[in-house]
């Protein structure tokens, strides 16, 4: 360990000999350039003898004797009449060329730019410089301070980039307060004469190193005062110290102008306060809120004018506790001084009401309270505000509220018995209608053809009836989606056959074309999307008079087994101006034609606009008088997981009917002739009864594989004939309930769902609708 550590020794001082090589060099060279430039003038005696000695030197003492030499050289360039000398650039030059020069702080300096900092690096120096010369008589320094102004001045002195022209002046300043307390701590270790030693031998190398710098007189202000009066110290010279005396005048001015500029701008600020104060005042004087600033005691101290008239008319009172309500005053009392003594916060977010009865009416105010400190004093500043205005609106908008709601509870209740009143008749004209087929029917041609204008009319009524309850639960916000599997290419070819009809009869091509990716079962709105085509195809052909009307149904693969499907009818028609465009989705609207005269609800395209959207989709028009009309519009759907065998399946309901025991509990006579017939096709065995009470009766003594509960029935409703059938023992409570109604509102099939029906089917009641819930039921069992 001792022979590595001797080792590292002699790198170290291998590598510091190898540095000082160098840097000899590199000042060997500099001073034999400048001699070539000085061998063109009679150098005098002093300066001459100086070179002879420089080169007969050793390789510290010429880096130690470098600064006097090149300034004296310097000095005597600068001097020569016919030498074209600026100092600055000289500088720069050999700063550029020596660049060894700036490995060593105490000849770097020479070359500093910055007077500022040049400065600051000489007087660390000579600090420096001290230091050593202390701690070479005193061994290690043992005085706190001593070894901190070591460690700062010796060991790791700021660096040039540290040193800005702005820190400058505040390290200067530090500087001399550092030799001051150096001064001190040597004297109390080494006496004062040791101390004076020591600042004599550091003040006269120093000189002699930098005396003709400019910024040397700096060092003045470092010296001992008993120095500068000895006769043996090297004083700057009369123009250095001019020199220094009038840059400590243009100090002196600076922090004059300075403190004139910093006088004018607080006499502004000042201005600008009271400006402000003025216009605070202004304004809070002229609010319209009334507001107070008061003690921990409730004495006003301030107020408004607002504030002014609250007080006047309690006859001037000046404790502000006493301007409140009483009830009010001691609750608000309470929770300031709570404040105030600490044991509460957040008094700033708290907002207070309170009513006062005036004049036969009352008045609403709103109080909001913050705590202000004004010289270490609480006040508090408070914000009393009329809010009667507000409290009025709100009441007034309450009270519209409820009158709305009961104006929708009331038309909702209206459109719920007009629907049932309506509907009941046609769910059996149309369900008788649909018990006749084509291949089962005995009749005439004629007669069959009549039976289906009842029903092609019935479902005609049907679809007014659905636009005005669709367009009221669309205002609602309470018409909803639903999400089955169904074949929407039966669904296609089911309008085809249905509209191609219609088209023939007034002479128009029709034609639907899908396009054959498109799967033929999605999961979706069977329904919606039904009503959807109806309207748009039904549109088509009502204001066409010839020509055709063309559908086109493209898709477009999307991920997550979703598809989305381009849905585009078009026609020869009429067209619509382009000033109607944007009115026809409008409800209630009705287009005008010469040729043709106005019929309809005017709701078609806006339920349809609304349809559209409620599906995620988007529908646009673009039409043009005399030419036709294009309705687009497009929607996803998912790719259905059922098999085509498990779909088709639903429609062999009737072979799993075969003797089975159904209930059937409905009051109106032709709606139980029609569901009468429809289950004896099936081979059901159909018992009816006429009201709820009937029902749970029969129930109590008979089985039963399936009940259908008309809603609306008299002594007891489908629904609390349900909940009662629900309550009856575990055998018996289990049958399988489909309420049967003719209210569409989902607040009806919610309150059935509650009841415990198993389904809810509204009427008119299809074949197809009763034989789907059916088959579930059956296939579940």
């Amino acid at each position: 360990m001792s022979y590595l550590n001797k080792l590292l020794k002699r790198n170290v001082q291998k590598a510091t000999l190898n540095k000082n090589v160098s840097l000899n060099a590199t000042i060997t060279t500099l001073i034999e350039d400048l001699k070539k430039r000085l061998s063109k003038y009679y150098i005098h005696y002093e300066l001459s003898s100086k070179l002879q000695i420089f080169d007969n030197s050793s390789t510290q003492d010429r880096v130690e004797n470098f600064p006097n030499l090149y300034l004296e050289i310097e000095d005597f360039l600068s001097l020569q009449p016919n030498e074209d000398f600026d100092k600055v650039n000289f500088r720069k030059k050999i700063k550029t060329t020596y660049s060894l020069l700036n490995e060593k702080d105490e000849l770097r300096t020479i070359f500093i730019e910055d007077d500022e900092t040049q400065k600051v690096i000489l007087s660390q120096l000579f600090l420096k410089d001290v230091l050593i010369k202390s701690k070479d008589l005193l061994g290690d320094f043992t005085n706190p301070f001593l070894v901190e102004a070591e460690k700062l001045l010796v060991s790791s002195p700021l660096s040039f980039e540290t040193i800005t022209q702005q820190k400058a002046s505040t390290i200067l300043k530090e500087l001399f307060e550092y030799s001051n307390l150096i001064q001190k701590r040597i004297q109390e270790s080494l006496g004062l004469n040791a101390m004076l030693s020591i600042y004599n031998n550091a003040y006269n190398k120093h000189f002699n190193n930098y005396y003709l710098l400019d910024n040397f007189t700096i060092t003045v202000n470092l010296v001992p005062e008993q120095l500068l009066v000895a006769e043996n110290v090297n004083l700057p010279s009369k123009g250095q110290l001019h020199r220094l005396l009038k840059s400590q005048i243009s100090s002196l001015e600076d922090i004059n102008v300075k403190l004139s500029k910093e006088i004018f701008q607080k006499s502004q600020i000042q201005k600008e306060l009271e400006d402000n104060e003025k216009l605070y005042s202004a304004v809070i004087h002229n609010s319209l809120d009334a507001n107070v600033i008061f003690n921990v005691d409730g004495i006003i101290i301030r107020s408004n004018k607002k504030a002014a008239e609250f007080i006047n008319a309690h006859e001037n009172q000046i404790n502000f506790y006493k301007l409140l309500p009483e009830d009010f005053s001691i609750k608000l009392k309470n929770t300031i001084d709570k404040f105030s003594l600490n044991t509460a916060s957040g008094l700033e977010q708290e907002f207070f009401e309170f009513e006062v009865y005036e004049n036969e009416e009352t008045i609403y105010y709103n109080l909001k309270v913050n705590p202000i400190y004004i010289n270490s004093k609480m006040l508090f500043f408070c914000v009393i505000r009329d809010i009667s205005k507000d409290i009025r609106n709100i009441i007034r908008i309450e009270e519209a509220r409820i009158i709305a709601e009961k104006s929708a509870k009331a038309k909702t209740t209206f459109l719920s018995n007009m629907s049932h009143e309506i509907r009941t008749p046609l769910n059996v004209i149309l369900g008788l209608s649909e018990l006749f087929n084509r291949k089962d029917f005995t009749g005439s041609d004629k007669e069959y053809e009549n039976i289906e204008a009842i029903r092609f009319s019935t479902e005609n009524l049907l679809m007014i009836v659905n636009d005005i309850l669709d367009f009221s639960k669309i205002e609602a916000g309470k018409l909803n989606v639903q999400k089955v599997d169904f074949n929407f290419k039966e669904l296609i070819s089911n309008l085809h056959k249905g509209f191609r009809i219609k088209a023939e009869e007034k002479g128009l091509d029709f034609s639907m074309n899908i396009t054959n990716s498109i799967p033929k079962y999605v999961v979706g709105d069977q329904y919606r999307l039904s009503q959807i085509l109806n309207n748009l195809i039904g549109n088509s052909i009502k204001f066409t008079k010839k020509g055709f009307i063309n559908v086109n149904i493209t898709a477009k693969e999307l991920e997550d087994k979703t598809i989305q499907l381009y849905f585009t009818i078009e026609d020869s028609g009429y067209g619509i101006p382009k000033e109607n465009l944007d009115s026809i989705f409008e409800s209630f609207y009705q287009s005008h034609h010469s040729e043709k005269k106005t019929e309809g609800t005017g709701l078609g395209l806006s339920i349809t606009k609304e349809l559209v959207s409620l599906l995620g989709g988007k529908l646009t028009v673009k039409s043009k008088v005399n030419v036709g009309t294009s309705f687009k519009f497009d929607l996803n759907y998912k790719v259905s997981d059922l098999s085509e065998l498990e779909l088709q399946n639903t429609q062999n309901i009737n072979h799993n009917l075969r003797n089975k025991k159904i209930l059937v509990a409905e009051d109106n006579r032709l709606n139980q002739l029609f569901i009468k017939q429809l289950l004896k096709k099936w081979d059901a065995e159909t018992t009816i009864v006429s009201n709820g009470q009937e029902a749970v009766e029969i129930v109590k003594l008979h089985n039963f594989d399936l009940i259908l509960m008309d809603i609306q029935m008299p002594v007891l409703d489908g629904l609390e004939a349900t909940a009662a059938i629900r309550a009856l023992e575990k055998e018996k409570k289990n049958i399988p309930i489909v309420a049967c109604s003719a209210d569409v509102f989902p607040e009806s099939r919610q309150k059935a769902e509650e009841a415990g029906v198993n389904y809810y089917i509204t009427k008119p009641i299809s074949a197809k609708s009763i034989n789907e819930i059916l088959y579930l039921l059956t296939t579940s069992n």
